[in-house]
């Protein structure tokens, strides 16, 4: 099997750039500047939360598609592509959704909102449209829904189970095919340290403590909810609790005042360097309150570090309450912070965790699992698609 990388802006990444033409970049060029002009026209709109309009996306040769018997789409948000001409690449296409804006007038992240079961028609809550646009959001949905539907083989891809039901109980894919494949973990990467504790002395962490990590891009965004994790270490200090640590990596943007000492790594690119993270700490925190799947606690899983977390989205496929780590309901700031007393508690309980954390990674997530589930996907595609062709 072979296969090519095509690219809206190669930055670093093997591949090809679907638009490389002088002309083509002046166009999306153009068209970024018209899509930030009606962004002005929503004053009201939440800009803490992501929304692709899409309308202007960037058009692309399908004849660099048509030269693969497959063409696998994974993101097309945020003007990537034009939807209108994606029913003229005439190969069959399985398309991986990422988060809930394929099945939505634009939004990335519904939260609460769940118009998106009927065309999301009225007004939007992340948009906050004005009566003159009031209709907009019905009409982005009308319009991604003919183009999918123009399409004359698709298959959908969700990396969750929540996500696969999300989709099935919207009206934007109709009589589609939805397959589940999980993301997955590069096992050999994120693995458990041979030396712990010299990367804990690297970090300036004080033998003896008990490491609690969280990152996230974004992390103190709404969905990532970290606003909870100040709360839950400030309910830990009431209990009693003083030999704890925090390991905190990602993006953060503000200052937030935690009740004990902290070691920050920043943004981290060197995913070595992010394994070595995972594995020096207890346990990881994460408090999301949408995630698709969680990639964070998937990779800490994969370094033998449990998670606490809420039952958010897939995020409970991934960590199996009682078994690779503990769930809280989601919110529940109390039981989260139980959760995290009864891991500093109970070391017979963290090991085992760890320890079936580590074999849920290998057996469900890793690359050879999840590549012969694309590998069969593709190939009933493809028979399909030459038996109807």
């Amino acid at each position: 099997m072979e296969s090519v990388l095509l690219l809206r802006r190669r930055k670093g990444i093997d591949g090809l750039e679907i638009s490389r033409s002088a002309a083509r970049r002046a166009t999306d060029a153009l068209r970024r500047h018209l899509a930030h002009g009606f962004d002005a026209l929503l004053p009201e709109r939440r800009r803490d939360l992501p929304f692709s309009l899409n309308v202007l996306g960037m058009g692309f040769d399908t004849a660099q598609m048509e030269k693969a018997d497959l063409v696998h789409l994974h993101w097309i948000g945020g003007r990537t592509v034009d939807f209108t001409r994606l029913s003229h690449i005439r190969r069959p296409l399985v398309y991986t959704l990422h988060d809930m804006f394929a099945c939505t007038a634009g939004c990335h992240c519904t939260m609460d909102c769940d118009r998106f079961r009927d065309e999301c028609r009225g007004s939007c809550p992340q948009l906050g449209t004005p009566r003159l646009f009031r209709g907009l959001p019905a009409w982005l949905f009308s319009r991604k829904r003919r183009s999918f539907a123009r399409i004359p083989s698709l298959t959908l891809v969700t990396p969750s189970l929540w996500l696969k039901r999300e989709v099935e109980k919207g009206c934007m894919f109709p009589g589609r095919r939805i397959v589940q494949i999980y993301n997955p973990v590069d096992t050999d990467l994120f693995r458990p340290a041979e030396d712990r504790e010299a990367i804990r002395a690297a970090l300036g962490i004080p033998s003896g403590a008990f490491v609690i990590a969280c990152g996230a891009t974004g992390l103190f965004n709404p969905v990532k909810g970290g606003h909870f994790i100040p709360l839950v270490l400030e309910e830990l200090y009431r209990r009693g609790h003083r030999n704890l640590h925090l390991l905190l990596f990602g993006n953060q943007e503000k200052n937030v005042e935690f009740p004990f000492p902290s070691t920050n790594a920043g943004f981290i690119t060197d995913m070595n360097k992010l394994a070595g993270l995972y594995s020096a700490a207890d346990i990881f925190l994460n408090p999301t309150l949408q995630d698709v799947l969680s990639n964070v606690a998937l990779e800490s899983m994969a370094c033998k570090t449990p998670s606490v977390t809420f039952r958010t989205g897939g995020v409970p496929e991934v960590v199996l309450d009682g078994r690779t780590g503990l769930v809280a309901p989601q919110g529940d700031l109390d039981q989260m912070a139980g959760h995290c007393e009864r891991l500093i508690r109970d070391g017979k309980l963290l090991l085992a965790l760890a320890e079936e954390g580590r074999q849920h990674a290998e057996q469900t997530f890793s690359y050879p699992v999840i590549a012969a589930r694309h590998a069969a996907l593709y190939e009933e595609t493809l028979r399909e698609y030459r038996r109807e062709g």
